[in-house]
């Protein structure tokens, strides 16, 4: 492309003409008038331009057999004492009008260069750099590619970032209504976080970011309930377990008693599964305070090998707003002897493993750390066994146990504030959130003994009603 053209001074910038020139693929049949009487011999084929070829302006708009010919008026400013291309337009007035444009968001600090900048790249150097000051770990990065794949698969990854419009982003998000809402919430966040990255990274401006003209879509799947074993189903699970082979392969990675305190030690503590494969039999088990002390949790490193994390699940938010990542679960929320039975049993099975180097209280034969999936699989063929919870059609899964556990401190009616405190939230929104609809069962039977208490205490006395009555006539 060739650009040619005499400069226009206007104010602190400029406005120009040019003539644009642009190769054609195949030369017209008819050489132009100029070419045909220079005689500079020029090598037309190669696009060779003598001096007549230079400043060839209005004659090659009429006609020109080597180039596709356009004038186009070019605004400039000076930025930083430096002058800057910020527009072109077919028509000068146009120019005009994106020079002041341009020129009104230097005056408010929000003009931005050109640049090619994508999303994405924003999205992941912002994911690097939590990951490299411990804000989100292994598994966290690990997960998120799986994010990354549904921008890199949409329109927002095609055009660089200032191209973005409030539409686009609009139309790609509702493009995942078939998304869980927890998964639509991750994506928005990601773009979120990423958006208010390009605007402090003068990438784009802050009125340009598209973000803020966004509402979160809801998905078209309904959010899933959360699933707890009624009390006689947890009966019938505990006997069971407590007395039936629970290895069904002599190549099972589990000893036979380990899975069954694993499951039972789930139900009396509410614990997550990776809190418990995380457990030291000689330093998270404190008899003496009957108690266990939780502050690891088993997790995956960037290649999905499971590996003993630095904190708990929740451990990085709790340090963000000042907590100890460090909690006390108790041997008595409901049984002491019988927890403190299992534990014994469990530490001495642990003690006899030789292959337990990390002093783990639950491991597989070889030493390594449990794997969820691996207790999932072998714990919804013993809820098939048992024949509960059939109608999942996905079949029971172990974290099924902390949400019975947690289940049967609400019917106890445990405060709130205490049952986080137990099972490792920071405040109580969580448990009101996913158990809510258990919460929802209790409210009739609240507002029962308030009745009950009201008319134990005669409020509603004999002289009140006729009084009452009286005025309704």
């Amino acid at each position: 492309m060739n650009k040619k053209g005499v400069r226009n001074t206007n104010g602190e910038g400029s406005i120009y003409d040019t003539i644009e020139k642009h190769k054609r693929k195949k030369f017209l049949k008819e050489e132009c008038s100029i070419c045909k009487n220079c005689k500079n011999k020029c090598n037309r084929s190669a696009f060779e331009k003598c001096e007549k070829c230079e400043n060839c302006k209005e004659e090659c708009l009429k006609y020109c057999d080597r180039f596709y010919c356009y004038k186009k008026s070019y605004a400039q400013i000076t930025i930083n004492g430096k002058q800057t291309t910020v527009g072109n337009a077919n028509k000068k007035r146009e120019a005009v009008e994106k020079k002041k444009e341009a020129e009104a968001k230097v005056q408010t600090k929000n003009y931005i260069k050109k640049n090619g900048v994508k999303i994405l790249e924003i999205i992941k150097k912002v994911d690097s750099e939590k990951h490299k000051k411990g804000k989100i770990g292994d598994n966290t990065k690990s997960r998120n590619k799986y994010l990354y794949k549904h921008i890199e698969n949409s329109i927002l990854n095609d055009v660089p970032i200032q191209k973005i419009t409030p539409e686009m982003v609009d139309d790609f998000l509702n493009s995942l209504k078939h998304l869980s809402n927890s998964e639509i919430d991750k994506v928005y966040h990601k773009l979120k976080s990423g958006f208010e990255r390009a605007v402090l990274d003068k990438i784009i401006a802050y009125a340009d970011n598209p973000m803020l003209r966004i509402d979160k879509p809801l998905s078209e799947k309904e959010d899933k309930i959360i699933e707890a074993f009624e009390i006689h189903e947890q009966i019938i699970l505990m006997e069971y377990v407590a007395s039936h082979n629970l290895v069904k392969n002599s190549k099972c990675d589990y000893n036979e008693k380990t899975l069954k305190n694993l499951i039972l030690l789930d139900l009396l503590t509410a614990m997550r599964i990776g809190e418990l494969g995380a457990l030291n039999y000689i330093t998270d088990v404190d008899f003496t305070k009957s108690c266990f002390i939780i502050h690891s949790s088993l997790t995956k490193d960037e290649n999905e090998k499971i590996t003993k994390g630095k904190h708990t699940k929740t451990g990085k938010k709790k340090i963000q707003i000042g907590e100890i990542d460090q909690r006390e679960v108790p041997f008595d929320i409901f049984d002491k002897n019988l927890c403190i039975s299992i534990l014994k049993e469990q530490i001495q099975i642990a003690q006899n493993n030789p292959n337990n180097k990390e002093h783990l209280l639950f491991c597989k034969k070889n030493g390594n750390y449990i794997n969820h999936s691996q207790i999932t699989t072998i714990f919804k063929r013993i809820c098939r066994e048992t024949k509960i919870k059939l109608h999942i059609p996905q079949g029971c899964h172990i974290h099924m146990c902390r949400h019975t556990a947690i289940t049967r401190m609400l019917e106890a009616h445990i405060d709130l504030m205490v049952i986080a405190k137990m099972v490792g939230h920071s405040d109580t929104r969580q448990i009101q959130k996913t158990y809510g609809h258990i919460l929802n069962k209790f409210k009739k039977e609240e507002l029962q003994r308030s009745q009950r208490h009201y008319a134990k205490n005669n409020l509603f006395t004999i002289k009140l009603q006729k009084s009452l009555k009286r005025k309704e006539a």
